[in-house]
Order: C-alpha cells, then structure tokens, then sequence
C-alpha cells in the first residue's frame, strides 16, 4: 500500500501519479473542464487529474492539489 503525502504534496506528475491514483485515491467525479477528480480520505484532500503532452505525443499525468 502506497503511503499517504497528500498533506505535504501540491502536485504529482508522470508514472508517480499513476500509481498514486491506483494504490491510494478513489475516484469521486468529473469536475467541469472534464478532469477527473480523485479524493484521499485519509487526508481530506481531492486531487485533480491533467494530461499534459511531453512531447512525441505522449500524455503525462499530472494530479494537482485542489482542497488543502
């Protein structure tokens, strides 16, 4: 099981974020730009999922912190 750094992180990107929605996030929604937002219940923190190109085409997921 993947430890909790909602508290302590703002933002998480490439195959870290990944893991991290799979081992410890549940899905909540969809917000209004189509994101998809994840929520930690340990923390009480909701997260929101960004596909960003890294150049070559390829999608790199970024979270970034929506509650603190």
């Amino acid at each position: 099981m993947t430890p909790c750094r909602c508290k302590y992180l703002n933002n998480i990107s490439g195959d870290v974020a990944r893991d991290y929605v799979r081992e410890h996030l549940e899905f909540t929604r969809t917000d209004g730009m189509g994101r998809k937002v994840y929520r930690c219940d340990e923390a009480n923190v909701e997260w929101a999922e960004e596909r960003q190109s890294a150049g070559y085409g390829t999608d790199v997921v970024v979270l970034r912190r929506v509650t603190r």
